[in-house]
């Protein structure tokens, strides 16, 4: 009576045993390796991307933070974040930047005039192509911030500032 009592008892540890030794095996990939991972996938995909891209990983659940151009790249990166092994679930909070908005030039040009002349700055001729303002003439240093800070309200592509400072 004693031996099958001591069978069972051996055959019950064992059992136990190796069910405590399939969950730990099954238990998947950990949270620097899921944080790796998702980086990687990220990276094949656009490497300037995974740059922008902050991943981190707790207990499996990713955290996408960081800027991108829009909301289909922003789902592109969850997508492929979910995709890897390991990951319970993502919280994305990734920003989508506003477009850039870059006035005509004809109209660009209009604009920089109009607030040089808000700034009560005189002396500048302003030239803009392909979105890009270039000031020239001659410039009080006083009044030098005040003409960058008119050309750049525009939202030009650059200011090129070609002024002579008297």
């Amino acid at each position: 009576m004693r031996n099958v009592i001591g069978k069972r008892i051996v055959i019950s540890v064992t059992g136990l045993l190796l069910a405590v030794f399939m969950l730990a095996c099954s238990k998947g990939p950990d949270d620097a390796t899921i944080t790796s991972n998702v980086k990687a996938k990220i990276a094949a995909d656009s490497p300037a991307l995974a740059n922008a891209v902050t991943v981190t990983t707790i207990e499996g659940v990713v955290t996408l933070t960081g800027a991108v151009d829009s909301d289909a790249i922003k789902a592109k990166v969850e997508a492929a974040a979910k995709s890897v092994e390991g990951v319970k679930s993502i919280t994305n909070t990734l920003i989508v930047k506003p477009p850039i908005t870059v006035s005509a030039d004809p109209a660009l040009k209009t604009a920089v005039t109009a607030n040089l002349a808000k700034h009560k700055v005189s002396g500048v001729t302003v030239e803009v192509a392909n979105g890009e303002v270039t000031l020239k003439g001659t410039i009080e240093r006083a009044k030098l911030q005040d003409a960058m800070k008119a050309a750049n309200e525009a939202k030009p592509k650059k200011v090129n500032n070609q002024m002579t400072i008297k």
